[in-house]
């Protein structure tokens, strides 16, 4: 089979169609959540920044912004946690089924 013969077989390959959607649908989720989590703390900065200067409890050192700031932190790790899981759960076994279907 010759590239051109392969790309083709490829886009037409109803597994490949479904590749696209789910991919597509969960990137557009990740990408709200992330919006949400990091605009959330960015605007709150901007407009209370008083706010993550606060102690957490009056009897407490720890401050709300470098609270805020290390759940942001964690939460990008843990979305790329689970991305990587549904990737490997889901996309992988899709992508070798529709290299298998081609060749």
């Amino acid at each position: 089979m010759q590239n051109n013969d392969v790309i083709s077989a490829v886009i037409r390959h109803p597994k490949y169609q479904e590749l696209l959607r789910r991919r597509n649908r969960m990137s557009m989720q990740f990408f709200v959540v992330t919006l949400i989590i990091y605009s959330g703390f960015i605007l709150t900065l901007a407009f209370d920044p008083e706010l993550f200067g606060r102690p957490i409890a009056s009897n407490m050192t720890l401050s709300i912004g470098v609270l805020t700031g290390t759940i942001v932190a964690v939460s990008a790790v843990v979305l790329v946690a689970i991305y990587i899981y549904f990737s490997s759960k889901i996309f992988d076994p899709l992508v070798k089924s529709i290299v298998k279907d081609v060749q």
